[in-house]
């Protein structure tokens, strides 16, 4: 009877030993599924904030592309910024006749491809109420209001180089 018990005792030994084992395999599991399912969260919410930031992401790639494609453009053509100034041109509101607007314009409009003008500011208007800027002046018109600020570009170089031209 006593080898018996011993080997009872024994096997409830083995048992207790594996139960024990097992709870321990079990709580770390546990433990580990709460750890995975915070780095789930974690990455969950990662994954968000960049699916939200990915229009920006592209809209900045696509701006990117487009100053990249335009550089090698301006190389095709052989365009050296060094070879170009500029100079602020600035006529304040005032009055004028529409001889004098036109002349002022037309100058500006004369540009080349060795000089333009780019306009911050344009103000133009007929002084007498029932006068239109696309319509003949009639007896007692008074003229304009214009004035116009802006950038002149011109070429400073004697002689430009002929345009690369590339397909």
């Amino acid at each position: 009877m006593n080898g018996l018990r011993t080997f009872k005792l024994l096997a409830l030994t083995c048992a207790t030993v594996l139960l024990g084992g097992g709870a321990w395999l079990a709580q770390r599991g546990l433990t580990q599924l709460a750890m995975e399912r915070q780095q789930s969260a974690q990455l969950q919410s990662e994954l968000d904030n960049a699916r939200r930031l990915m229009p920006e992401v592209e809209k900045r790639e696509r701006l990117v592309r487009s100053v990249q494609d335009m550089a090698r453009q301006v190389d095709r053509m052989g365009f050296d910024p060094s070879q170009w100034r500029e100079r602020r041109l600035r006529r304040l509101p005032g009055p004028a006749t529409r001889l004098e607007a036109t002349q002022f314009l037309a100058e500006l409009g004369r540009g080349t491809e060795r000089t333009w003008f780019v306009a911050d500011v344009f103000e133009i208007a007929t002084v007498t109420n029932n006068a239109g800027l696309f319509h003949p002046p009639q007896p007692g018109d008074l003229g304009l209001t214009f004035g116009i600020s802006g950038t002149l570009h011109f070429h400073t170089a004697s002689a430009s180089p002929t345009p690369k031209v590339l397909p």
